[in-house]
């Protein structure tokens, strides 16, 4: 991984349900960083079961462990680029190298 790749920045939250009504509660921010997105392989997608109808992209990040490690219930902002102000669930987390960690999401439609 080419570190002049990684040209979008993202911005990664964990939402907080703290409210009785769902999808109420708010969102705290867990971790910054840059990355480089792209779209997700036939492989991802399978693997993922992600629906082909709607947007879906991997982000290459530096592996931050133990300072941020993702889950699936965490989301993710692309903050630059093409997809700025996007939002996208996390769907699958795994290590690409041991420097680098692989992350594919599927976008929040509001």
């Amino acid at each position: 991984m080419r570190v002049d790749a990684m040209k979008d920045f993202v911005t990664f939250y964990n939402n907080n349900n703290d409210s009785p009504y769902p999808g109420m509660g708010g969102k705290d921010k867990v971790f910054e960083s840059w990355g480089e997105i792209y779209e997700p392989s036939t492989k991802d997608v399978q693997l993922n079961s992600l629906e082909t109808s709607t947007v879906n992209v991997t982000l290459i990040i530096r592996n931050a462990f133990p300072e941020y490690v993702p889950k699936e219930y965490h989301t993710f902002v692309v903050e630059t680029g093409m997809y700025q102000g996007t939002e996208f669930n996390i769907k699958n987390v795994a290590p690409k190298d041991e420097t680098t960690i692989k992350i594919v999401g599927s976008k929040i439609w509001a």
